[in-house]
């Protein structure tokens, strides 16, 4: 791994070379014409009074999720009378309605015992699943918004290290693994993660994005400057997913889904539910406004995709 203070150095050029590795032109040829697989954020694991028929149907049927996006925390397992029950019951309930997951991997805060364990955890999870609800976890986010420092990396070097270490777990049962959603277009971040990723030589799907603080409209030009910021140069330009879409007002929610849906290969949609502690203007459960909003820009997606 580079010393911190070559990392720094990286990040400080990063968003110019960013915005100059690839013509317009090339990036926009580069984009995938297949619509994205669309899903869900959902509570976690753990939180089982949200696991109920009516509800997953509703995903499924109702906003015609193909996937929930989840994940569990290990310093809540001390809760449990028996290892693993609650996360055994919902993942069962959520693969047995027909809905795939999209499994956010806990970082070091969530993990009091310490990496080892946090580690071990991790393992027994994606091994207790492939071997439980067989090919039911599509896709792992390796961690939510690392390069915030307060939620467990202090720089995007321990991240990198973080997901060598976590990303082959998914990946040797055939899971798609996705490099932590950024909070906003951090090209910086992005641009030096991808570089210390190619130099250890560590297989990545794609790379995750959380368009915050971007305007509907400009956020499908926002995620091709996140794959060039990700790209090693060549005119081949990795994936983004959108593991996290949030946006309050319905008519900009619409715009953000349909825009960006034949530029990612998943997007996830930023959440089903509003929980205790969270902001009240996201849950589409909670606003009809924003619930049909995301449902008519699925539905028009699965009319273009298939006219007859």
């Amino acid at each position: 791994m580079p010393t911190p203070a070559t990392v720094r150095r990286i990040a400080a050029v990063a968003a110019i070379v960013a915005s100059s590795l690839l013509p317009a032109d090339a990036s926009r040829a580069a984009t995938s014409a297949k619509s994205a697989n669309i899903g869900i954020a959902f509570p976690s694991l753990q939180e089982l009074k949200y696991y109920t028929r009516a509800d997953l149907r509703d995903l499924r049927d109702g906003l015609h999720a193909g996937f929930v996006r989840t994940g569990w925390i290990p310093n809540r397992m001390k809760y449990d009378k028996v290892p693993w029950q609650r996360e055994d019951r919902a993942m069962h309930r959520l693969c047995g309605a027909g809905l795939n997951v999209m499994i956010i991997t806990p970082s070091p805060k969530d993990d009091a015992k310490g990496e080892d364990d946090l580690y071990d955890n991790i393992e027994t999870f994606f091994a207790r699943y492939d071997g439980r609800e067989p090919g039911c976890i599509a896709y792992a986010e390796i961690a939510n918004e690392a390069d915030l420092p307060q939620n467990g990396f202090p720089d995007v070097s321990a991240y990198a290290r973080y997901f060598e270490r976590v990303a082959p777990m998914a990946a040797r049962y055939g899971i798609k693994v996705v490099t932590s959603g950024t909070s906003g277009k951090d090209t910086p971040w992005t641009y030096a993660l991808a570089g210390l990723l190619r130099a250890a030589g560590t297989h990545v799907d794609g790379f995750g994005f959380h368009p915050y603080g971007i305007a509907p409209r400009a956020m499908r030009e926002a995620l091709l400057e996140m794959r060039r910021a990700a790209s090693d140069g060549t005119n081949r330009l990795p994936d983004v997913y959108v593991t996290e879409l949030g946006v309050q007002d319905p008519d900009g929610l619409y715009d953000a889904i349909v825009d960006l849906a034949d530029a990612t290969p998943a997007l996830t949609i930023f959440e089903y539910e509003v929980q205790n502690r969270e902001d009240r203007g996201y849950g589409l459960k909670d606003d009809p406004r924003l619930y049909r909003a995301a449902q008519r820009a699925v539905e028009h997606l699965g009319k273009q995709s298939d006219p007859d």
